[in-house]
């Protein structure tokens, strides 16, 4: 029951840390989005082709100059569950949270190309792997990510950013939980 309640108290004090930082306020950048995509998933198993999807929160605490913070909730399953007719008994996932810390450069300020951008990603991650029946167990460790794309926006601090990344995560206790995503990905900034 301890290890359940363990990323949601993480979650809830980053959270915090976050809002109550002495450089919050108003006027900070946040945004919202989420991505989906397919790719690779496993513990103790062999990989197994997934569909990933996410969904964030990100907020510029002030903290780093350039650098926000984006928290996560990541959900990746096996393809067979997205099939009509599948008789699979089980079918294997992993869900869990993260939060990391976001740069993103603009590739250049001529007319044509300024609005492409590069995104990069660190961060840490708590996994509940689920790849077999008789495993539930929680798994801790990093992740990274690199996303490239195209802002829409009026500005580069606020509108609609599109773009193709991936992500890896690994653990590194009990099962080893790991994945791999290659996603679409959409975020808003207010």
């Amino acid at each position: 029951m301890k290890k359940e309640i363990l990323p949601i108290k993480l979650l809830i004090f980053f959270l915090f840390f976050i809002s109550h930082s002495s450089n919050f306020s108003a006027q900070s950048r946040f945004g919202i989005g989420g991505f989906i995509g397919g790719g690779v998933i496993s513990g103790f198993s062999t990989g197994q082709g997934s569909f990933s999807s996410s969904l964030f929160f990100e907020v510029d605490p002030g903290l780093i100059k350039d650098v926000r913070t984006r928290i996560s909730f990541i959900y990746c399953a096996d393809f067979e569950q997205l099939l009509p007719g599948s008789t699979i008994k089980y079918s294997p996932f992993l869900k869990g949270f993260s939060i990391k810390a976001i740069s993103s450069q603009y590739l250049a300020d001529d007319f044509f190309l300024k609005n492409l951008f590069v995104e990069e990603g660190l961060g840490l991650t708590a996994i509940n792997d689920r790849t077999f029946t008789g495993i539930n167990e929680w798994d801790y460790g990093i992740l990274f990510s690199l996303t490239s794309g195209i802002d829409f926006g009026k500005s580069k601090d606020s509108g609609l950013k599109l773009g193709l990344g991936a992500e890896y995560a690994i653990t590194f206790w009990n099962t080893f939980a790991k994945y791999f995503s290659f996603h679409l990905q959409a975020m808003y900034n207010f």
